[in-house]
């Protein structure tokens, strides 16, 4: 063979290998937070309606699931499923389900009330992706791993899943038809308040069961996809490491810590990261030596009602490559709630690299985003980033002043809890440690702050 014939070889080679890549897409859904008595007089728990004298309890000011001081109705569950549905693709693989499944109403219940009401939701996913794998993750809201949530689960994990998942409530699914590895923790053992149903042994069997699983998937050269309900990091409301942060669902500070540590000795296997918990669209970084290493998704939530704020209903496709697990764009997609013009409808919000001008989804890609965000004199992107974090909800952007961007950006920045509190106080000295060229109203801040401190 001729060195021309040769090199026409090897680029007919390299053309076949790119053509071949597989393009598929997968679903995220989280925070259902199904309410099965959301129009019940009896069990009316968790909305909190400002009402006229004249008003039912019960009725709502947009229409059957469009209350956003309620969690989901059926009526709402039945709607994203439909949408879903409908919008298909060929190639959709599966769905990562990560957990808050059932609304805090209901914490009280028995677990027999709790179980049926994951069942009924169990039922629609099943009809609904009647082709695809379904991968769910449990939230502090759920009910705890048990031998009737794994005969629920069955259809969609395997045995070994399975056994994982009855004793911890975490997995692991390989796949055998590409290198990715799909690893759901179980982010209540790690959470405020895990000690009971014997949280402190079980995480700590979830550490060693998860370093393990990243050894193996290292030396069988697997790309890696990190899944729980609750990710690293902390949220703008909170103080990090506060009783409030811990005891509703985040993690605790030293479990934060260590998690962290092990997805940066393992960034070369982690593809993504994908979390729920938040009721909100954002992302946050993990950096090591200072050096962007590993990104994390956080998917809006598909109730309308937060702790301390409130978003539309969101749902979200992701398009990846099955083979690597590069994830190469998402679309967003949201209900308005606030619409009272006739039946709302699931429509596209944004789609992730045409919204922010990404050429990729990279931990280097969302560094820069991140430190374009923080830019006070340029607000374009800061102003697409707050309308994205809830969900096009009506929200006044320029309520966002100097220092409400700084906390934003150490938030997403910032996944450790110490290192965040430290952004905050010290602004002036985080910002000048990855930018020489700080805002005059951003230095100002950092002055006030450190006089009030």
């Amino acid at each position: 063979m001729t060195p021309s014939s040769f090199a026409l070889y090897i680029t007919s080679l390299l053309w076949l290998d790119l053509t071949h890549a597989k393009i598929s897409y997968f679903w995220h859904i989280t925070d259902l937070h199904y309410d099965p008595f959301h129009n019940s007089q009896e069990f009316h728990r968790g909305c909190k309606h400002n009402r006229g004298s004249n008003e039912s309890p019960h009725s709502h000011r947009n229409g059957r699931h469009r209350d956003h001081t309620c969690d989901s109705s059926w009526p709402l569950i039945q709607s994203a499923a439909a949408f879903m549905a409908e919008r298909h693709p060929d190639t959709l693989e599966f769905v990562l389900w990560t957990g808050d499944i059932l609304s805090s109403s209901m914490e009280h219940l028995s677990e027999e009330i709790k179980l049926e009401a994951v069942r009924n939701v169990t039922d629609i996913l099943s009809r609904t992706f009647s082709s695809q794998f379904v991968f769910p993750a449990l939230g502090h809201n759920d009910p705890p791993p048990s031998k009737k949530l794994v005969d629920m689960w069955s259809q969609w994990l395997p045995t070994e899943a399975l056994l994982s998942f009855e004793t911890g409530g975490y997995y692991t699914i390989e796949q055998s038809h590409s290198k990715l590895r799909i690893v759901v923790l179980n982010s209540v053992l790690w959470a405020g308040g895990a000690a009971k149903n014997d949280g402190p042994h079980q995480g700590r069997a979830q550490w060693e069961w998860l370093q393990q699983i990243l050894i193996k998937a290292r030396s069988k050269k697997e790309m890696v996809y990190l899944v729980a309900h609750a990710g690293p990091g902390v949220e703008e409301r909170h103080n990090a490491g506060s009783s409030t942060a811990a005891g509703g669902g985040e993690l605790t500070p030293t479990a934060n810590a260590r998690l962290l540590h092990y997805i940066r000795a393992y960034s070369d296997v982690i593809a993504g990261q994908f979390y729920g918990h938040r009721h909100a669209d954002t992302f946050r970084l993990v950096y090591s030596e200072g050096r962007p290493v590993s990104w994390a998704l956080l998917a809006p939530s598909l109730t309308p009602r937060g702790a301390g704020s409130i978003s539309n209903p969101g749902l979200r496709l992701y398009k990846f490559e099955s083979n690597t697990g590069k994830v190469l764009d998402y679309t967003q997609y949201y209900l308005d709630v606030t619409n009272t013009r006739g039946d709302a409808h699931w429509t596209v919000e944004y789609n992730l690299t045409q919204y922010y001008g990404l050429r990729e989804v990279s931990a280097t890609s969302l560094d820069t985003l991140a430190e374009k965000i923080r830019n006070y004199h340029d607000r374009g992107l800061l102003t697409k980033y707050l309308t994205a974090l809830r969900v096009r909800h009506t929200t006044d952007v320029s309520d966002c002043d100097a220092s409400c961007v700084h906390v934003h950006f150490c938030a997403i920045t910032r996944a450790d809890f110490h290192e965040f509190r430290t952004c905050v106080r010290n602004p002036a000295s985080a910002l000048a440690s990855r930018a020489p060229h700080t805002s005059a109203a951003i230095l100002l801040y950092a002055i006030l702050i450190l006089i009030s401190s």
